[in-house]
């Protein structure tokens, strides 16, 4: 049987470009006067327009990235260049950084006290010299040197002042807002960039995330482009931006179920927020604060803008047939990936624990069936007598089907890899949540390989 889908249930094609955009999290939208929502609503809407002109026209990622981060830098609606809030000590330290995911080759700034644009610096650094991070005086210095525009301290005060007056009267005193901007462009090439005013009060020397790549920024061709606002000192504990793509590499995961684990279950609420594309187009927004100014646009026509998301962003919890919660995709990714080390470790009988111990498990592959779980793993030691005829197996490409309240269905792929005869398909598993702290059991398994002429796994 051919495991392709008929032609009529394909996916719609991909984006050939997607942007998405913030402009900071923390701040309650419902608290905001007039002015001060149409101002926000406005900046958005400028920055997003821009990205969309510059991909449309065939520029690239990178190129985007900076020009969009330098519209929201000098917009005073926001929190980065021009709008930035003020140390202690009365003065702006700003940061910034910026990844290029086709080379993985980045950028930043720490502390920045004259530069007008650090998304600028910050991907100078990245182009014009061997390091990754300059930071305080040496990188205005290095501003200078490079002839970008350098301002008066006091063009970030007179605009800090304002925005601490509106922030007290809205009571959002505490502001830890950021701007960023993640790009797919036409030639499939990720780039993401981070720009920031601090967080409101800070220590003088007090850096974030924003300018560390992993903690704030991150972006590679093979998974996707990140860029964080929040609670600085918590991104970087959680190397917030490099897990979601570690997740995506390393446990198959989609982009909206590594978001949202990190959203839901590794960050406190009320710490910040992210955006993501990944390498697809597939385009996410989450934030666990009140609010989070935000936007996404692509080649098929999407374009929108908000100051919060219902919800936050995050997908529907799943009750029921049809819906699968992060949690629960996350859950079933880790038991099928352990089953893959497991594998690889040349131990069947470890691989063989996340399966029903019953005679009514059934394991059909081949076009034959096996029912029980010893007839099962008797089967795989009978096919798989060394570590050299077990070879590498992979899985990825995971789908998730809620069946009812305790059972999912998973679709994805395997690949074995080994010196003779090389395989791989389609797998299909049901799996039933027991009770009493047995978890998540597989009682069936449906494997088919590319070629229907040779046995499968």
């Amino acid at each position: 049987m051919d495991p392709s889908p008929a032609a009529a249930d394909q996916p719609k094609p991909s984006p050939s470009w997607a942007i998405v955009i913030h402009g900071g999290a923390g701040g309650d939208p419902a608290k905001y006067d007039n002015a001060r929502i149409e101002k926000k609503k406005l900046g958005l809407k400028r920055a997003l327009q821009a990205g969309c002109d510059a991909l449309s026209a065939g520029e690239s990622s990178i190129d985007t990235v900076e020009k969009v981060i330098r519209i929201l830098e000098d917009d005073a609606a926001f929190n980065a260049g021009r709008g930035a809030v003020l140390t202690d000590e009365g003065r702006a330290e700003l940061d910034a950084s910026i990844m290029n995911g086709r080379t993985l080759a980045c950028g930043g700034v720490a502390g920045v006290t004259r530069v007008k644009n650090p998304i600028s610096l910050a991907r100078r650094v990245m182009t014009e010299t061997r390091h990754v991070l300059l930071a305080g005086e040496g990188a205005d210095e290095f501003a200078e040197e490079q002839g970008l525009p350098i301002v008066d301290p006091s063009y970030f005060l007179s605009q800090a002042a304002r925005r601490k007056k509106a922030e007290e009267n809205d009571g959002n005193a505490s502001q830890i807002g950021t701007v960023g901007c993640v790009v797919l462009d036409s030639a499939g090439n990720l780039a993401a960039g981070t720009s920031t005013g601090g967080t409101s009060k800070k220590l003088p020397g007090r850096v974030g995330d924003s300018p560390i790549i992993g903690a704030g920024t991150y972006a590679s061709n093979d998974t996707c482009a990140v860029s964080g606002t929040g609670t600085g000192e918590e991104y970087i504990r959680h190397s917030v931006a490099y897990d979601i793509a570690a997740q995506m590499r390393y446990a198959g995961q989609t982009l909206e179920s590594a978001v949202t684990e990190i959203m839901q279950d590794r960050l406190e609420p009320g710490v910040g927020g992210v955006i993501a594309v990944s390498s697809s187009g597939a385009i996410v927004m989450q934030h666990n604060t009140p609010g989070m100014s935000c936007g996404a646009a692509d080649s098929q026509g999407r374009f929108e803008t908000h100051l919060f998301l219902e919800a936050g962003g995050a997908p529907d919890p799943g009750s029921g047939v049809g819906n699968a919660s992060a949690t629960v995709r996350a859950e079933l990714t880790r038991l099928i990936q352990q089953q893959a080390r497991d594998w690889n470790a040349g131990d069947i009988d470890a691989f063989m624990k996340p399966y029903w111990k019953s005679d009514e498990l059934t394991f059909s592959s081949g076009g034959n069936v096996t029912r029980g779980f010893d007839a099962t793993l008797a089967r795989y030691k009978q096919r798989y007598p060394t570590t050299d005829a077990m070879g590498k197996l992979t899985f990825n490409d995971f789908e998730f089907l809620s069946l009812d309240n305790s059972a999912m269905q998973v679709l994805g792929v395997w690949q074995l890899d080994r010196r003779a005869d090389p395989i791989g398909g389609r797998f299909t598993l049901i799996l039933r949540r027991f009770p009493e702290g047995e978890g998540w059991k597989i009682v069936h398994d449906h494997t088919s390989a590319w070629d229907q002429d040779s046995e499968d796994q």
